[in-house]
């Protein structure tokens, strides 16, 4: 009798392997109370930063970028959040006016950006408004026909009542759909309206046509489904039970339930399939080469259609590696009819090898049994290699081990309470050994309708989203006790996925390094004068805040002339900084050039495909919600001239095409104040434009100041007020009354964001500042800034001021007011808003207090245990009765994770 040997030889199964090396990457995740906000809502966070492979807590960022980015897929808010060991909190406050739609909630650290995105963090959460839309429909008499040949004609008409251009005499009209975009001129017919055909060779399932700023999409075939499948080691292979897992998705990119059958092409019946509601499942079947095999399917979700979809070719020869739970075991065979000699079987996870198994083949066959419990939870990869060490194939397995999780008991004083009666919450934690330290929660209570929610929670995100390219739809479906099929569905998943989406091993990926960031810091370099290389060792900087309590740090140059300031923490809108070259060689210091390393933020990729939902129960509890909090607001609140601009002399006024352009579409400037008179009228105090306009041009520009050093300019002509400043947001949408001015750099409209950065530029490299009085085309650039703004509360009147840098340098560029300094800029911390948390004296409303209605009602973004794993946390209920969730999710020092949740009813009385 024939023996098989098999060698197996542990790499590491420990979990000291799990340590963060110097090019670990960090994986970021962000604790969001909902899916579904309110546009009076505001978004809190909670952010824990761990390294991607141990889960522990980070050691090389105290710094976290977090931006909340708009459906035209522009940034609406970028957060600075300072971390402390890896933990760091923050908000995001949405206004009145902004657009209902998906937003992208998107955070990363510098050092994670040298992995490329897969370790940039991304959630998607919707906005709704909770008041009546004023926004007019876009689009009449849309339709889609088939012309012949394959070819679909478009038409539609574009409501002239909804854009700004009513008398132009043609638009610009975008057009993107799922298979394509493109761009027309259409013109204006003869009965005033804007109508436009567009023909296509495919049938698209969506449409998206923006107009001047607004879009609309539609979808066409609410009912398409996409079915792919996946052998399980890529291919089919001839004589062998080849098992094959299907995903079904439909036309919003989500999971679609499906049942089907597959036949060869001979019309003969191979297996039925039923999909679970994600869409997903597998199968087994023996595949010949000289067969093609096809599914049909008939969808449950709409009409009932039969639809044809190919499964991949057989080939006749080929591998396969097939993994599978058996009881406590997990069990790798190795199938073949190409490989001969010994073969392995690496086992791997996060990039860390565990395992290597190796052992002859046996007529094509080898299987090995692993103990479950000997291996880390979460996803293992298992590569197949040829007797050279070449891979052949790898398959994905979730290997679950329960016991691992920290476990979140939760206890409240009682399970109903009355209006504005305090709820005493108790927890504690245990695990299957004991917790070294104390373990880091949050808590939230929410109403239970808004605190539902499919994008998972800490416990799913670390072991399994973050894991993984691309969405996986409601991930916390695979860990509910409750799903008995969830090790089938994790398999399905796992298959479907395929190891070509796995992140893992990280390798950077960038040109450009990026230093990660502990704290907040000035980086740059400084050129020696008369050279093109940067100077050597030694040369001395100073840098100073230009704040109310300045602060002096001081330093030198490395050998490759790069220098590193590690500043105090400090919070607020962006900190105007002074750094000055002193080499201790007198007249020499002037003629140093300072260069800032400032690196741009990640290039924004927006997923912009069709929302396409109905009003389901979730977004209509919020905005009901909404609507009922902004009519008891009304309530409450209802019970309780022009100047022009004086004469400047216009000089050196030669129309450039850019310049032409530009007054072309917004019309002549009204002034022109040079750089050199700019220049001429600094001095040695003077701390930017604005101050020196301030100073200088009071009578053409009024330049409002606020107590946390921000300043905003406004052109005196009429009633200011359409924009406005709020600390800790930038500028916001004022009063559409009256009038505003907005900003443009180079013949660019500055976003948002950027309006700080205008105030500190320097004189050096300005050219020129131009003031537009009533500028034309005003409400087309105010919604450009504001898109959140409908066009019907868009002010009608308004102004500009454009700034022309030198050479086109933009805002961006280094500002050198003298050779051998640098006055510029730097980002500081967010400042930290506390979530309220009212205490009541009487649980019943008085007349005179405003009803509380509030859905969120805790949040606790920072608690710690004690030594015995115990915590508590006390908060007092609203005037809303109905069902409420608390959530609590734990991370401990050494990277194991937990989530509790509780329900609790607040009653009528």
């Amino acid at each position: 009798m024939s023996r098989k040997f098999i060698t197996l030889l542990l790499l590491s199964i420990s979990t000291s392997v799990f340590s963060q090396d110097r090019w670990s990457p960090e994986k970021i995740y962000l604790q969001l109370a909902s899916e579904v906000f309110a546009t009076d809502q505001t978004i809190w966070f909670k952010a824990i930063v761990t390294d991607a492979i141990s889960h522990r807590f980070t050691e090389i960022s105290g710094v976290l970028h977090v931006e909340l980015i708009g459906p035209d897929g522009k940034i609406v808010s970028r957060k600075l959040v300072k971390l402390s060991k890896g933990v760091g909190r923050g908000s995001f406050e949405p206004e009145k006016g902004l657009p209902e739609g998906r937003y992208l909630v998107q955070a990363y650290t510098q050092w994670n950006r040298n992995f490329g995105d897969d370790f940039i963090y991304k959630r998607y959460v919707d906005i709704v408004a909770p008041w009546p839309s004023n926004n007019p429909k876009l689009l009449d008499s849309l339709k889609l026909e088939k012309v012949g040949d394959g070819r679909f004609l478009l038409s539609a008409k574009v409501r002239s009542d909804a854009i700004e251009s009513t008398g132009a005499k043609q638009v610009q009209v975008a057009i993107e759909r799922d298979k394509g975009s493109d761009t027309l001129l259409i013109k204006r017919n003869g009965h005033g309206a804007y109508a436009f055909e567009y023909e296509m060779l495919e049938d698209p399932s969506w449409v998206t046509v923006t107009v001047e700023g607004l879009s609309e999409t539609v979808v066409l075939d609410q009912n398409e489904v996409d079915l792919q499948f996946f052998p399980e080691s890529g291919t089919l292979i001839e004589g062998y039970s080849n098992k094959i897992a299907y995903k079904a998705i439909g036309i919003d990119g989500k999971g679609s339930r499906v049942q089907g059958t597959v036949f060869d092409d001979r019309g003969k019946h191979i297996i039925d399939f039923v999909s679970n509601r994600l869409g997903m499942g597998y199968f087994s079947i023996y595949a010949e080469s000289s067969r093609t095999y096809h599914a049909e399917i008939r969808s449950t979700n709409g009409p009932k259609t039969i639809v044809k979809f190919p499964l991949p070719k057989s080939a006749s020869n080929g591998s396969i590696i097939s993994v599978q739970r058996t009881g406590k075991n997990i069990w790798a065979g190795v199938y073949s009819n190409v490989l001969s000699g010994n073969v392995y079987i690496k086992v791997s996870c996060r990039g860390q090898d565990l395992i290597m198994i190796e052992g002859p083949l046996r007529e094509g066959y080898l299987s090995k049994s692993l103990l479950s419990e000997a291996l880390p939870e979460g996803i293992l990869v298992f590569t197949l290699m040829d007797q050279n060490k070449n891979t052949v194939a790898e398959r994905l397995f979730f290997n679950e081990k329960t016991e691992d999780h920290l476990k979140v008991d939760l206890a409240t004083d009682r399970e109903t309470y009355a209006r504005r009666q305090p709820t005493q919450l108790d927890i504690l934690i245990t695990g299957q050994d004991s917790v070294q330290g104390p373990v880091e929660l949050s808590v939230l209570a929410i109403n239970s309708v808004q605190g539902q929610h499919t994008f998972g929670n800490i416990k799913s995100y670390f072991l399994l989203s973050s894991e993984l390219r691309g969405t996986i739809e409601d991930p916390d479906y695979y860990f509910n006790s409750q799903n008995t099929g969830r090790a089938q569905d994790l398999d399905a998943l796992m298959l479907s996925q395929g190891w070509r989406r796995y992140k893992h091993p990280a390798k950077r990926i960038e040109k450009t390094l990026y230093w990660p960031q502990s704290r907040l810091e000035v980086r740059g370099s400084v050129q020696a004068p008369g050279r093109s290389k940067l100077s050597k060792e030694g040369v001395g900087l100073t840098l100073s805040s230009l704040s109310k309590s300045p602060v002096f740090y001081s330093g030198t140059t490395d050998s490759l002339g790069n220098f590193r300031f590690m500043m105090e923490d400090t919070y607020g809108p962006p900190m105007r900084v002074l750094l000055t070259v002193d080499d201790g060689k007198k007249g020499n210091k002037l003629d140093y050039r300072i260069n800032l390393n400032n690196p741009k933020p990640p290039k924004v990729t927006y997923d912009r495909r069709p929302a396409f939902r109905q009003l389901d129960t979730l977004i209509r509890s919020v905005a009901v919600a909404g609507m009922e909090r902004v009519r008891t607001e009304a309530i409450l609140d209802s019970l309780y001239g022009v100047t022009q601009l004086d004469e400047v002399i216009v000089t050196d006024n030669l129309l450039s095409p850019e310049r032409k352009k530009l007054y072309d579409k917004y019309g002549e400037p009204d002034g022109i104040v040079n750089g050199d008179d700019l220049r001429a009228k600094e001095k040695k105090w003077s701390y930017g434009l604005y101050s020196i306009l301030l100073f200088n041009y009071g009578d053409q520009v009024f330049i409002e100041k606020y107590s946390d050093g921000f300043m905003l300019a406004h052109v005196r002509a009429g009633q200011y007020g359409a924009v406005r400043y709020q600390s800790g947001r930038g500028i916001v949408p004022g009063n559409p009354k009256k009038e505003g001015t907005l900003l443009i750099v180079d013949g660019k409209p500055l976003d948002k964001h950027q309006y700080g950065q205008v105030s500190n530029m320097s004189p050096e490299i300005i050219e020129r500042v131009e003031l537009i009085q009533y500028a034309s085309s005003f409400r087309s650039l105010y919604q450009s800034v504001f898109p959140e703004v409908s066009p019907m509360n868009t002010p009608s009147l308004g102004h500009i001021i454009s700034v022309v840098t030198k050479g086109g340098l933009g805002i961006n560029t280094s500002i050198r007011p003298t050779p051998g300094t640098f006055n510029t800029s730097v980002e500081v911390f967010s400042p930290v808003m506390e979530f309220y948390t009212p205490k009541y004296d009487s649980p019943i409303p008085t007349k005179e207090q405003k009803p509380d209605l509030r859905a969120l009602i805790h949040w606790q973004p920072h608690l710690s245990t004690d030594k015995s794993g115990s915590a508590s946390a006390r908060f007092y209920n609203g005037d809303v009765p109905g069902d409420y969730i608390i959530v609590v999710e734990a991370i401990s020092r050494d990277g194991r994770v937990g989530y509790g949740k509780k329900h609790y009813v607040v009653s009528e009385k």
